[in-house]
């Protein structure tokens, strides 16, 4: 899968967290696109990766912080 669809993945998964583990997901997504010296590619496939865990975590009654700490950098 490209960059671009898993963009477009990422967007449509992400309506899936609560609000909460969304602005957490989301502040984390704004720290790796623009801090992290990854390729487009690889800064995807590791947040596609994170919300996969956080959605999973989230079933079971976790929070973002339950899952990644408290600074979501």
């Amino acid at each position: 899968m490209n960059a671009k669809d898993l963009i477009a993945l990422n967007n449509e998964k992400r309506k899936q967290l609560n609000e909460h583990n969304r602005n957490y997901y989301e502040d984390m997504l704004v720290y790796i696109r623009s801090h992290l010296l990854l390729s487009e590619q690889q800064s995807e496939e590791l947040l596609m990766e994170l919300l996969d865990h956080l959605l999973e975590a989230q079933k079971h009654g976790k929070s973002a912080e339950d899952v990644f700490g408290k600074d979501p950098k």
